[in-house]
């Protein structure tokens, strides 16, 4: 079996913490330049609404052999959707970074589809994983359910929660989170093994802040059509698992009707942290779908 906290002390020396200033505000990342790469790629890894990049390291550090990787934790000084987006396309430049895919799980999908919609230029392609869209195309049913996540009482109530919880829960709080999506005990201790990793980066105010920016998507539902994602014809590929139900099917393919000639995939296994959970066979299915296109 892996152990957890090794495999995470190598990827930390071979992508170390480094620091960006974009417009004033710091903006800290992990950055791998292949210089030898199999396509010259750059993977862009978007965490989900934790917010921790380190979360899906695993998988970032599966691409060293392959291509250029950037990760990172998403900066305090950039508290809105839109804000983010426009760093991130400022931090790509300052990198010369090329032919860059996101990969975004969870919110960190919806985020891409922000940043696709606005810099699509500085973009070759999205990899989607666990995650809906902000598209309105939908029934009564799949507005009900994209309600559930975003909405002005749901936020505040969670803002509330972040200002009264004692910062020593927020551990305990992860892990019972990813118990809740484990499928097993093997998987449950490898999320908790994560989850220790993760310590130093859980505050109380980054957890506001992924709150604020999970909530500011209110301002981006309804604005996303078809025509804003064309340039990334046969450029996307979207990953479910069957055993996800966080979003509804509807939503799911709401996201498949809004990217122009997607790839998708249905059948991984491991529910909703597929991606940390399975990250193999994600290693495969990326490759592959890179390697067509590159």
């Amino acid at each position: 079996m892996i152990v957890i906290k090794n495999e995470f002390e190598k990827y930390n020396s071979i992508m170390p913490i480094q620091n960006a200033n974009i417009n004033g505000s710091d903006f800290s990342y992990r950055y791998y330049k292949n210089l030898h790469p199999e396509n010259d790629v750059t993977l862009v890894f978007l965490a989900g609404g934790t917010g921790l990049a380190d979360g899906v390291f695993l998988l970032c550090s599966s691409f060293i052999s392959k291509y250029s990787l950037l990760t990172f934790n998403y900066p305090l000084g950039f508290n809105t959707n839109a804000k983010l987006a426009d760093a991130l396309a400022e931090l790509l430049c300052q990198l010369d970074a090329h032919d860059v895919y996101l990969v975004g799980q969870s919110y960190g999908g919806l985020f891409a589809q922000v940043m696709a919609k606005r810099h699509p230029r500085l973009l070759k392609g999205l990899i989607l994983s666990g995650t809906c869209s902000m598209y309105n195309d939908l029934t009564y049913n799949g507005i009900t359910n994209i309600v559930k996540f975003i909405n002005p009482k749901k936020l505040k109530k969670n803002l509330m929660i972040d200002e009264f919880i004692p910062t020593k829960l927020l551990i305990p709080f992860l892990k019972l989170a990813f118990k809740k999506v484990a499928l097993n005990k093997e998987i449950e201790h490898k999320l908790a093994s994560i989850a220790d990793i993760l310590k130093g980066s859980i505050t109380k105010k980054y957890w506001y802040h992924m709150d604020l920016l999970i909530g500011d998507l209110m301002n981006e539902y309804g604005t996303h059509k078809p025509e804003d994602f064309e340039s990334f014809y046969n450029e996307v590929l979207i990953i479910f698992s069957e055993e996800d139900t966080i979003f509804s099917d509807e939503l799911k393919n709401a996201l498949i009707r809004l990217m122009p000639h997607p790839t998708v995939i249905r059948n991984m296994e491991g529910g909703h942290l597929a991606l940390l959970i399975n990250p193999e066979e994600y290693t495969n299915k990326i490759t592959s779908f890179i390697s067509e296109r590159n």
